[in-house]
């Protein structure tokens, strides 16, 4: 790191760090991240940085501008949280609690921002670097999120595909991010080049008919029963999937009947068709899809099902990738940073993959589980130290000499496909199908 910078972002780490830890401290939903993103302009409006809020409801974008011509870097961090039980911190109201580090991600990216800006570095290199703060990357508490869309305040349920949708990206060269990464942190410091499986979201409705439980069973239809049969149709399905698909189906039952005393009437089930490609996704979708309907008619329920796009799978820019791993190996030795593994979680920077060149680098600094209730911040050195550091010279790389490196990466991406084409395809993933009993 350049020593001017350097200087200052020993100064202004400080006040990043225990920033990120008060969010810690202070969880709260996506789209509802109200007072998590009054801190972050807390912090703006401090250092006199202009800001635009209430981005995708309640994101921030804020542009530090070189003047000059050359490339366009976004830098992604997360406001929201996880609903999580028994964490120390939870919210009371809704389980939030910040076990996916998203936290730290601010704190990263906020010292990045900040130490660039009162470094005055950019106006000796080229373009603009805008810090890119996103609401809602955990995909959960849909009925809130359905409700905003039906109120119009937003069109999806990720607010990086919302960010998308307003054409927040569409002159972004390159887009750097980080996140706590899922592997065990005690032999490794970083991971980069990471894959992520993408997936689907369904919600099954089973539609019964209440009887009384003990007197009249027989004059009912026991929706919970259709939702057994389902769930053990989709069991016996697993031995179908390919390993190399990494498949996951995933489901919880948030609705099981209305009373003991009544043949439960209407059973929901909620779930994740998770995979390595978005072919693999489909083809699994289509096999549960056939085990729902399979419950339902064995019982003679009628059946609704409500298919939301999840998020695509995520692919780094390999040259990206090898441009941040140059400066990640000045903080971190070689034998501590994993390389091209893949996870089976899912996030939506996998929509962003497939449109421009990205990378998302795994850091470490973290001890217990993911969206389990012990996870926390164990060493703040690997947490924001070395992820800022190793950000900060990577921008300066890509910015100099008139944005060389910058624009040979640009050149050489190839987009999976185009925002119109992205944006069709949410839509025609988002639909609901009722399937009457006996169809």
């Amino acid at each position: 790191m350049e020593p001017k910078v350097k200087q200052i972002f020993d100064e202004i780490i400080k006040k990043t760090i225990e920033l990120a830890e008060d969010i810690y401290r202070h969880p709260e939903l996506g789209y509802k991240e109200i007072r998590t993103a009054g801190k972050v302009k807390e912090i703006l409006e401090a250092e006199g940085i202009a800001y635009e809020d209430q981005v995708a409801y309640t994101g921030i974008l804020s542009t530090l501008d070189s003047k000059k011509s050359g490339p366009h870097i976004g830098l992604i961090c997360e406001l929201d949280a996880v609903p999580t039980l028994n964490h120390p911190y939870a919210n009371q109201e809704d389980y939030a609690a910040h076990t996916c580090g998203h936290y730290a991600q601010i704190g990263v990216m906020l010292s990045v921002f900040l130490s660039l800006h009162k470094a005055h570095i950019l106006g000796e290199l080229c373009g603009k670097v805008t810090l890119v703060v996103t609401p809602a990357e955990e995909f959960c508490d849909l009925e809130y999120r359905r409700g905003l869309i039906a109120e119009g305040k937003i069109k999806h349920v990720s607010g990086k595909q919302e960010m998308i949708e307003r054409g927040v990206f569409d002159d972004m060269s390159l887009i750097l991010s980080c996140h706590t990464m899922g592997l065990d942190m005690s032999v490794y410091d970083a991971e980069i080049g990471a894959s992520l499986n993408g997936f689907l979201c369904k919600k099954a409705i089973f539609h019964g008919r209440g009887a009384h439980a003990g007197s009249n069973p027989a004059g009912g239809i026991n929706a919970l029963n259709a939702a057994n049969l389902a769930m053990s149709g989709i069991h016996f399905l697993r031995e179908t999937f390919r390993e190399e698909d990494a498949i996951r189906v995933h489901f919880v039952v948030t609705e099981g009947g209305q009373t003991v005393n009544t043949v439960p009437e209407r059973v929901t089930m909620e779930m994740y068709v998770r995979a390595k490609t978005v072919e693999a996704i489909l083809e699994t979708d289509q096999k549960v899809t056939r085990a729902l309907r399979a419950g339902a008619l064995a019982i003679g329920c009628d059946l609704e099902i409500i298919d939301t796009p999840g998020y695509l799978p995520l692919h780094q820019d390999e040259n990206l990738t090898a441009l941040v791993k140059e400066h990640i190996l000045t903080y971190i030795a070689p034998e501590r940073i994993a390389q091209g593994t893949h996870g089976f979680a899912s996030g939506d920077m996998g929509d962003l993959s497939s449109l421009y060149p990205i990378v998302e680098i795994g850091i470490g600094g973290f001890t217990g589980t993911m969206h389990g209730s012990d996870f926390k911040t164990a060493n703040y050195e690997q947490a924001y130290h070395v992820p800022a550091a190793y950000f900060i010279d990577t921008i300066v790389d890509l910015l100099r000499d008139d944005g060389k490196r910058a624009y040979e990466i640009k050149e050489k991406f190839k987009p999976i496909m185009s925002k119109e084409a992205y944006l069709a395809m949410l839509d025609r993933f988002n639909k609901t199908t009722i399937y009457k009993k006996g169809e």
